[in-house]
């Protein structure tokens, strides 16, 4: 019993709680959508943020699939609209989802958490590394973080991304996928 609490700790620990994130997708009201494709894929991760513009919500999905392009998904249906009156996404209102090489869901924060503690604020976003789609990279500080696992690989030593949880799966009504960020 003592070995699973500390197990469980250790798992809890991962998870940050320093900026709060809120983030629900229904994935049958956008097919092909590329949250979703992030998914189910392996090594595959999106940028996602969130803004109310027109009196539409609008999620933006941009890939590291090497195209550099950014859909924008408008939230239209009454059920998704009940959620995304709840958007926080982190620091800054952007986060990086994805599935690891290792078929592990993946949540992090999309600002660099050491260049926050250094300088003060929450505007340092991660971009992709040019030469490896699966790391991201301040341009503040040149770190470089690997999306497996959220560590730094490259640059000064310091703290590792702010991770968040994440589930995908099947909608308590049975209908398509839900896709679920938070912590």
């Amino acid at each position: 019993m003592g070995i699973s609490t500390l197990t469980s700790c250790g798992a809890e620990d991962s998870i940050s709680r320093r900026f709060h994130c809120r983030f629900t997708f229904h994935t049958q009201n956008h097919p092909g959508n590329t949250l979703e494709i992030a998914l189910n894929g392996f090594g595959t991760y999106t940028f996602v943020s969130a803004s109310y513009k027109n009196n539409i919500w609008h999620i933006y999905s941009t890939p590291n699939d090497g195209r550099n392009k950014t859909e924008d998904i408008r939230i239209t249906a009454a059920p998704e609209l009940q959620y995304a009156k709840v958007y926080n996404l982190g620091a800054n209102n952007g986060i990086i989802i994805g599935n690891s090489n290792f078929n592990k869901y993946r949540a992090y924060d999309r600002q660099c958490p050491n260049c926050i503690d250094q300088y003060g604020g929450t505007n340092f976003p991660l971009n992709w590394n040019s030469a490896n789609r699966q790391q991201v990279i301040c341009a503040k500080c040149h770190r470089i973080y690997d999306l497996e696992y959220g560590n730094i690989i490259d640059g000064a030593d310091g703290s590792r991304l702010m991770e968040y949880s994440l589930s995908y799966g099947t909608a308590t009504n049975g209908t398509g996928k839900v896709i679920s960020v938070y912590n």
